[in-house]
């Protein structure tokens, strides 16, 4: 929820969410002392500490084979989360008790380790992304034969999820001859957000600034007859937006993007998604195309479009819980 907003307020309103990168400390804030020399300790030295550590392991990961940076990615996974973020562990537990309500507690043990899994892997894998999508036989295609064909020439808005790998997602896409471009929201760690960054760029995934500033340029691209994948799954400020899970609908997330700009451009809509299936071996599912009724007024149908997307990602998410990256965040009322 954005500051300033309430519960109550009409949930047909979004309130933009506009990005400012935030500045560096100046040497004044050191000479200050107090709280501006610990923020600047702490950005220059502190943070520094674990940005090298997490570059130069990036770079060590490229001279292993993807296999076992996968499997170091699993194992430091299960072993930091049960000792050092019990919180998000307990979290995870309570958030898979709405999602799957008739899991028994073994099953909710087993998606609570594969959670820990997915996330050290995923953190791992950025390493050796493209050796991963360039493996044949890494990932296997379900209901994509006429994907390519049918997204030719026309706009398209892929819904992408946050399961499997979402790095991989995009990249299937690419190597099916598609041109992708999305937004993104920056990770606080700027090493991470250094190395997303390169990952994205030399795969050949077009990026656009995040927050508002983004709509315009996917407009255009839209107009133009380009893709965008919008993943519609998401969390922001450690509380889940999306999928709904029995709260009220409201319009603060991308779900409203998505039926707004595809009625405004005339774009498919065509939800896509990734799972592993075990290790570096995924699939990759591409969903029929979502089918937006026709609407007499503009907009008046905005909150039914948005409930048609939300019975689309919900099921998908609520079947690979364990996969989902957005586990740990808070299922509140926005």
């Amino acid at each position: 929820m954005e500051p300033g907003r309430t519960p109550d307020e009409n949930p047909t309103k979004r309130k933009a969410w506009l990005y400012r990168e935030p500045g560096a400390p100046p040497l004044a804030d050191f000479l200050a002392g107090g709280e501006a020399r610990r923020r600047f300790v702490d950005f220059w030295l502190r943070d520094n500490v674990g940005n090298a550590g997490e570059i130069l392991m990036f770079f060590a990961f490229k001279l292993l084979p993807a296999a076992l940076v996968s499997d170091i990615g699993g194992f430091l996974g299960r072993f930091a989360m049960p000792r050092w973020h019990k919180k998000a562990l307990s979290r995870v537990r309570s958030n898979l008790r709405t999602i799957r309500p008739d899991a028994s507690d073994a099953d909710i043990e087993r998606w609570a380790e594969e959670f820990a899994d997915s996330q050290g892997r995923q953190r791992a894998e950025y390493s050796v992304l493209r050796r991963i999508a360039a493996g044949g036989s890494n990932i296997r295609h379900v209901g994509t034969e006429d994907l390519a064909a049918q997204c030719a020439g026309r706009p398209v808005i892929f819904i992408g999820f946050h399961t499997g790998n979402l790095e991989l997602l995009w990249q299937c896409l690419i190597g099916m001859g598609l041109d992708v471009t999305t937004n993104y929201d920056p990770p606080k760690r700027r090493s991470h957000q250094w190395i997303t960054n390169r990952v994205r760029r030399r795969g050949g995934l077009g990026l656009l600034p995040p927050g508002i500033s983004y709509v315009r340029p996917a407009l255009r691209i839209l107009e133009a007859g380009g893709k965008l994948i919008i993943y519609c799954d998401e969390g922001f400020g450690g509380k889940l937006r999306a999928p709904f899970f029995g709260r009220p609908m409201h319009l603060h997330s991308n779900y409203a993007v998505v039926v707004r700009m595809a009625r405004k451009t005339g774009a498919l809509i065509r939800p896509v998604y990734l799972t592993r299936e075990g290790g570096i071996r995924f699939a990759f599912h591409a969903l029929p195309p979502v089918e937006l009724p026709p609407e007499e007024i503009r907009g008046s149908r905005l909150a039914e479009d948005v409930m048609l997307l939300n019975s689309v990602v919900e099921p998908v998410i609520a079947a690979n819980p364990g996969q989902w990256f957005f586990l740990d965040n808070r299922i509140v009322p926005l």
